[in-house]
């Protein structure tokens, strides 16, 4: 029977023939991360109603499989806080008691990372504390995000609890895309083809001729905003691209691409079976903005000249060394707008070292961006940049609801680098075409 790519996983990891729809008792993981904010409520927990059990036992509390689990401080660092502080001190201490790899402060955002580390491979099914688990599906995994209780059990034995197999709609995206527009612009024209849930509780599947044209950076980014529109997870096909990113990854870590992980590549069949069809032009398509306050709320650029007090270019959604490398070849020669505050944030240390050593983190600098240790920083409004009542910032990131970023009373707008980097020379929202010439 022909399975999408979603079924596929679904069945290699549980061990049986399933299908959209079909009900699994347990759902067995590959791998399990965790960030300071919903991590350190779950290993309390962990510890408070297992603890007893392994006592009586005769033997210490211990996790399903220490190889399997990854913490990552990110969403607030370096620490804005004691309480912060505290979670992450625990984070330390459970990870040197359950010989858990924990990455440092300022390593990176834990959705980037955890795919530049070769942690997350293709085929994997993978949950974290975060609802931008998604992310790893350009890798061609099931992944997805998890609450505080099922994070728990997952430390315990390995496994997922009560699964409905979700159904899958498929992006259809053909043609290429027009000069200035990248993956940001057509998964913000997608998500307002769909409203914010358009695709509730379902996969998003992204195919087609324009995909295999989008590097990696761009698939990650799709995949991260699915969620964006209700679905459960976002995923693409695993190509040439897919492997060899993966390798690099692995390398780097000085591992190797193995037969096992080969037999874990999956890809839908021609004829599978989806719950709904979605054919989108990518040709037809140009910069694209998300007015407040609802990522779905998409406008061509040309609609929008609004003006803009702060520019955010971060977040695991748009941070990687290809959207800076847009952003350095707007900002280079050119200065930032006097009434607008720029703030750039790499997804990860890799990239930021990156930055530096090309000079692309002095192109920025040049420019007058406000560069900060990669973290989430402003993206949930915590952090490095909190806006103010009135405030309109025009952020990279993959929410602009009320309060998102700080004041209820403040407006985001959520675009590409790209639009994002000439918006904050012009402050006002603007086509980066005017910049990049129509032919880039």
């Amino acid at each position: 029977m022909s399975k999408t790519i979603t079924e596929k996983i679904v069945s290699r990891a549980s061990g049986k023939d399933v299908s959209a729809g079909d009900y699994l008792e347990v759902l067995p993981l590959d791998h399990v991360y965790f960030n300071e904010v919903i991590g350190p409520p779950a290993l309390i927990d962990f510890e408070k109603d297992f603890g007893g059990t392994f006592r009586e036992l005769g033997c210490q509390l211990s996790v399903f499989d220490s190889s399997r689990i990854t913490m990552f401080p990110d969403h607030t660092v370096p620490s804005s806080s004691e309480k912060v502080s505290e979670g992450i001190t625990l984070m330390k201490r459970f990870s040197s008691a359950q010989n858990i790899k924990m990455f440092k402060q300022g390593d990176g955002i834990e959705h980037t990372v955890a795919s530049e580390k070769g942690i997350v491979k293709p085929g994997d099914v993978v949950v974290a504390t975060d609802s931008h688990t998604c992310t790893q599906g350009a890798l061609g995994s099931l992944a997805f995000g998890i609450g505080t209780r099922e994070a728990e059990y997952a430390l315990t034995n390995g496994e997922l609890y009560s699964f409905n197999l979700p159904e899958t709609i498929r992006f259809d995206i053909e043609g290429s895309p027009g000069p200035g527009v990248y993956a940001k612009d057509l998964i913000l024209h997608i998500l307002g083809i769909m409203g914010e849930g358009g695709c509730s509780g379902k996969i998003a599947e992204f195919t087609g001729g324009c995909m295999d044209g989008i590097n990696m950076d761009g698939r990650f980014t799709m995949c991260n905003l699915s969620v964006e529109m209700g679905a459960r997870s976002g995923i693409v096909n695993p190509d040439g691209k897919t492997m060899q990113y993966t390798a690099e990854a692995l390398n780097s870590e000085g591992r190797r691409w193995t037969d096992e992980d080969s037999a874990k590549v999956m890809r839908s069949d021609a004829e599978a079976a989806y719950f709904r069809t979605v054919e989108v032009d990518a040709s037809k398509i140009e910069p694209t903005v998300s007015l407040p306050h609802s990522p779905a709320n998409a406008r061509p650029v040309s609609e929008v000249d609004d003006e803009i007090d702060n520019v955010f270019i971060g977040s695991c959604a748009n941070a990687r060394k290809e959207d800076l490398t847009v952003v350095a070849s707007i900002l280079k020669g050119r200065h930032v707008h006097p009434t607008v505050n720029l703030i750039v944030i790499p997804a990860s240390r890799n990239v930021y070292n990156w930055a530096v050593e090309t000079g692309v983190m002095s192109i920025l600098a040049s420019a007058g961006a406000n560069i900060e240790s990669s973290n989430c920083g402003p993206c949930f409004g915590k952090h490095m940049g909190v806006l103010s009542e009135g405030q309109r910032c025009l952020s990279t990131s993959n929410r602009n609801y009320r309060g998102r970023m700080g004041s209820e009373k403040a407006f985001i707008y959520l675009s590409s680098p790209a639009v994002a980097a000439a918006s904050a020379i012009d402050g006002r929202i603007t086509d980066p075409r005017k910049y990049l010439g129509r032919g880039q």
